[in-house]
This record gives structure tokens, C-alpha cells and sequence, in this order.
């Protein structure tokens, strides 16, 4: 009888049992990688199935393994429109408008452009550091002019 195994899917769920030749399937479907999860016969532990032996000659002649990842091409819409940093974005066009209504709008600027800087320093393929200043500076800009403008009507009231 052959040894059974259960497989982890990066859904999360386990499938099997499954017998070796049908997990030697699976790896030649590109269904199993070298990364999957793998139970032997109940054992209670996930080892990659990478470190099995058996499956050494399967993982080897795999079309998964022998051609090295390449991440997706990002083709450049994120870095007009930063779409994985919505705290920049929102930032930038609140920034805009602060021309419109200086006080309401330049503290959310400042505070969202602020936050979107700090996203895209922690994580560099969100992109929106230029959306994200130009929140800053036109926030602080537009909020110091309206202070000024304020004061210098109370001085002359």
C-alpha cells in the first residue's frame, strides 16, 4: 500500500489523502509547488514538500521549478494614480482643493499625506510619495495662509 498524504492548498483547506503517484500528479499539474504543505500518513506534521525525498525527481522536472518566478509588470498606472496607497491619493487631492476651502480640507491633507508617506516608505510597491508631499506642502501651505489671512483681518476689525 502506498503512503498516504494530505496536501495544504493556499486557500488554506487540506486535500487528500492522497498516494504518492497522485501527489507526483499534481507536482507534474503545477497543482503542488515546492512550498506546499504536506502531511505523511497522519504524522500531525506539515513539512514542505520540498524536504520529502520522494518527490525530489518530481519537483526537479517540474515546469514551476525550472523557470524562476518573474513578479507581474506594473505597467506604470500606479505611479499616476496610486491605487495601493489611497492615503496618498486621498491626501493629494484634498491638497488640490485646499485652494477652494483652506481650513476644512488642509489638516486631513496634512494628516493623510503624512500617513501615505509612511505607507509607501514601509512598502515601496504601493508607490505615492510625490501625491503624498504634494499633500504636505500644499496642506501646510494653504493652512499657514489662511491663519495669516485671519489674523491680519482681526487686526484690522
Amino acid at each position: 500500500m502506498s503512503q498516504q498524504y494530505k496536501v495544504k492548498g493556499t486557500d488554506g483547506n487540506e486535500y487528500g489523502p492522497v498516494s504518492t503517484e497522485e501527489l507526483h500528479q499534481w507536482i507534474a499539474q503545477n497543482r503542488c509547488t515546492r512550498d506546499s504543505l504536506v502531511e505523511a500518513d497522519g504524522s500531525g506534521e506539515w513539512v514542505p514538500i520540498a524536504t520529502l525525498p520522494e518527490f525530489h525527481g518530481a519537483l526537479a522536472s517540474s515546469p514551476s521549478t525550472s523557470e524562476p518566478a518573474t513578479p507581474k509588470a506594473d505597467s506604470g498606472v500606479s505611479t499616476l494614480i496610486p491605487y495601493k496607497n489611497t492615503s496618498a491619493l486621498i491626501a493629494y487631492y484634498l491638497g488640490v482643493f485646499c485652494i477652494i476651502c483652506p481650513p476644512i480640507l488642509c489638516i486631513p491633507a496634512l494628516i493623510l499625506g503624512i500617513k501615505g508617506l509612511r505607507n509607501a516608505r514601509e512598502n515601496p510597491e504601493a508607490k505615492g510619495t510625490a501625491h503624498a508631499w504634494i499633500g504636505i506642502l500644499s496642506g501646510s501651505f494653504f493652512l499657514i495662509l489662511s491663519i495669516v489671512v485671519s489674523v491680519m483681518i482681526a487686526i484690522n476689525a
